[in-house]
């Protein structure tokens, strides 16, 4: 990973994002593909079954919490490393800055997440999809997931506002 102090792009994120939407999809579809349909959402929190946003809330809820940290590490070597990075950044200690910016990504995007599928549950219902379909929207959320917590991440620890 290169480092620069400039603003992280969209660009340099999508690697990653499409490497774990394409791993969580797969993973996605081993679940869905025995089942005719699948729910993007039920109306009860504690729904028996498999549902699309359900495994979509699972994936970010992990995937978010450790790229933040993988991000942390990768971003603060490859600071120290260009030897023309400020102080601050090459000594940011994980257990304090780091951890504190993992936890506050997770819980912001869990939380999204989690909103998002009871407003569509409130609004839309409880909607069937084809297994593929469940598949590539849990696919999709992982891909958010990580370019959103990798992007942040840097930011962050640049001191970039939002």
């Amino acid at each position: 990973m290169s480092f620069s102090t400039q603003a992280p792009r969209l660009v340099q994120s999508l690697p990653g994002g499409l490497i774990n939407g394409v791993i969580n999809g797969a993973i996605s579809w081993s679940a869905f593909k025995s089942l005719p349909q699948v729910p993007l959402s039920t109306d009860s929190i504690s729904a028996p079954g498999v549902t699309a946003l359900g495994n979509a809330a699972t994936a970010v809820l992990a995937l978010t919490f450790i790229i933040t940290s993988i991000t942390f590490f990768v971003f603060r070597r490859g600071a120290r490393k260009s030897g023309s990075a400020p102080d601050a950044l090459t000594q940011m200690p994980y257990w304090t800055r780091g951890l504190g910016i993992a936890v506050r990504n997770t819980l912001l995007s869990f939380g999204a997440v989690v909103a998002a599928a009871v407003l569509w549950q409130r609004f839309a219902g409880t909607v069937m999809v084809s297994p593929l379909a469940a598949a590539l929207v849990v696919a999709v959320m992982a891909l958010a997931a990580t370019v959103w917590s990798e992007m942040r991440t840097k930011r962050e620890m640049l001191g970039l506002p939002g």
